[in-house]
């Protein structure tokens, strides 16, 4: 036994008659060994117990009201998993269709286990999610509930965030790993499912809003495109941008890139479908942006703080351009300082929970990485990158249709 093992000093117990004095009839010489020693710990302890009292003022009233504070983030944990559960299940679409109902009704119109609906539809309706009247024993969307969890083309849906937050889950083992040797998990590491969450995360925006509200607040970028552009979107994902792009302006050719093989899978499945023989696919690591200059557009959403190497990435871009071309880059909106982003962002608790969970995991999942994180790459920082790498003219555009991204539009 050593002093750093204190746990282990069990309190010694009464020797047997004729074996040495036991702790109830100690002798007057002071006892030496294990028992003495647990004499002393239990001294020590007593000790270090009312230097706590004496030093330590606990606010019951403060006690309880963070206590409340953890056990309402513990609820939302459980509820983030359950409500995904409505939504991959159909639950929330078939009770707007519905209107009032019960379990009963629930159920049978999605062919689901009665038992089991009834206790989820318990379980939202505490967590109020859903409305429950006591006088028909029914259940219900609100008109708000209904857009944020049962409308996918409306921009507050969240059913693409849920499907991102939960598919976190099922790697935060690895997480402890991470934090010991600092090495990160790529996208892929993270599993499919979470590229299909991201991909519903951006999809409203990148094919609805992309090309008739963000795309013609650049100089002169809807003109070329409509002349016959080369274009290239960089850590395209499940390339829905990619297809919004190729789809409205036909005249020009589009390469979509990415390195995550899940993202490329989705991304292949979403260009066949779309019919358009105007986009290329390609895999980063295989074939990479040209160094040629050729380029009149590259755009990235969300790229450059997930990258590993965003200075050589940047640095690409740049060589890919021509000297009139243009990067449209869009990133997270955040503070240059972290103070300023507590202070100021109301966003700030759920990127820094992105950034641990994926975001900067992504950018140190090799020994090298840069690991920016999700706020990382702010203006101020991305100002200074890309003129570090060869860019002359910065401008943050203005658009207020994506409330957590900025846009910047970067030239040569």
């Amino acid at each position: 036994m050593t002093d750093r093992a204190p746990s282990l000093f069990l309190r010694a117990r009464p020797l047997p008659s004729g074996q040495g004095t036991s702790l109830e009839n100690p002798p007057a010489a002071r006892p030496k060994g294990p028992v003495r020693r647990c004499v002393m710990l239990d001294r020590y302890q007593q000790q270090q117990g009312k230097m706590m009292a004496d030093t330590v003022a606990v606010d019951r009233d403060a006690l309880q009201a963070f206590t409340t504070k953890v056990s309402r983030e513990v609820l939302g944990g459980l509820n983030c998993a359950l409500t995904f559960v409505g939504d991959q299940l159909g639950l929330f679409k078939a009770m707007a269709e519905l209107g009032p109902t019960n379990s009963e009704a629930l159920s049978e119109h999605l062919g689901l286990s009665e038992r089991w609906v009834r206790e989820w539809l318990y379980q939202q309706a505490c967590t109020h999610h859903i409305e429950y009247d006591e006088s028909t024993s029914t259940f219900s969307l609100s008109p708000e509930a209904s857009i944020v969890l049962a409308t996918p083309e409306h921009p507050a849906y969240l059913g693409g965030m849920l499907h991102s937050v939960t598919a976190m889950y099922e790697t935060l083992g690895d997480l402890p790993e991470s934090f010991r040797t600092g090495l990160g998990q790529s996208y892929d590491a993270k599993g499919e499912s979470c590229a299909c969450g991201i991909e519903r995360m951006s999809k409203k925006f990148q094919s609805d809003h992309l090309v008739p509200d963000l795309l013609p607040r650049l100089d002169g970028i809807v003109g070329k495109l409509e002349a016959g552009a080369q274009v290239a979107d960089v850590g395209c994902g499940a390339a829905t941008s990619t297809v919004a792009m190729g789809r409205a302006f036909p005249d020009s050719a589009f390469s979509a890139y990415d390195i995550s093989v899940n993202a490329l899978a989705r991304a292949k499945g979403n260009i066949d479908a779309s019919g358009l023989s105007n986009i290329r696919l390609c895999n980063s690591d295989h074939d990479p942006l040209p160094e040629d200059g050729s380029l009149d557009l590259v755009t990235t959403f969300d790229v450059i703080h997930d990258s590993t190497h965003p200075r050589e990435l940047i640095r690409a871009i740049r060589r890919s351009l021509r000297d009139d071309g243009t990067w449209l880059c869009a990133d997270i909106r955040g503070g240059s300082s972290f103070e300023e982003n507590l202070r100021e962002n109301p966003f700030a608790g759920m990127a820094y929970s992105f950034s641990v969970l994926v975001c900067m995991s992504s950018g140190l999942s090799v020994p090298d990485g840069a690991g920016l994180g999700t706020l990382g790459f702010h203006e101020q920082k991305a100002r200074e990158m890309s003129e570090a790498e060869g860019f002359s003219r910065f401008r943050l555009v203005e658009y207020e249709g994506d409330q957590f991204n900025a846009f910047y539009e970067i030239r040569p």
